[in-house]
């Protein structure tokens, strides 16, 4: 069965109120102090669905993914703008797996849990710009 254009559009809505809501959680954990790797996770999430998002929005194909990278360079066949973020991608990237699983880092820095917050937030407000 093929998707409409009404399902397409309530569809990259969807991924964007679910990214939104991954950001809101992040921004909790930073202001009250939350548990670090949670942030983090969450920081990697909203990233994620910002980019099924937009390939949603571009009719773009995509496996079932997480790595942000991927993503990143799937969206580049469309927008080689992408591209330019390769670096940020792949930092977010690392905690998906590490934030989730015990491992030797359980525990970020404040400072690291703030810087990776503002990554989100440029990726996620980059992406939302390319939907429009």
């Amino acid at each position: 069965m093929k998707n409409n254009k009404g399902d397409e559009a309530r569809l990259v809505n969807e991924w964007l109120i679910k990214g939104q809501n991954d950001l809101k959680a992040a921004r909790i954990l930073y202001r009250e102090k939350g548990p670090s790797d949670t942030l983090c996770f969450h920081c990697h999430q909203a990233t994620e669905k910002y980019l099924k998002a937009y390939l949603v929005f571009q009719k773009i194909h995509f496996e079932k993914i997480h790595h942000l990278w991927q993503l990143a360079k799937i969206c580049a066949q469309k927008d080689k703008d992408f591209l330019k973020f390769e670096e940020t991608f792949k930092s977010l990237d690392a905690y998906y797996i590490e934030s989730r699983y015990p491992s030797e880092v359980s525990v970020y820095p404040r400072e690291e849990s703030k810087k990776t917050l503002a990554l989100a937030d440029e990726l996620t407000q980059f992406i939302a710009q390319k939907i429009k």
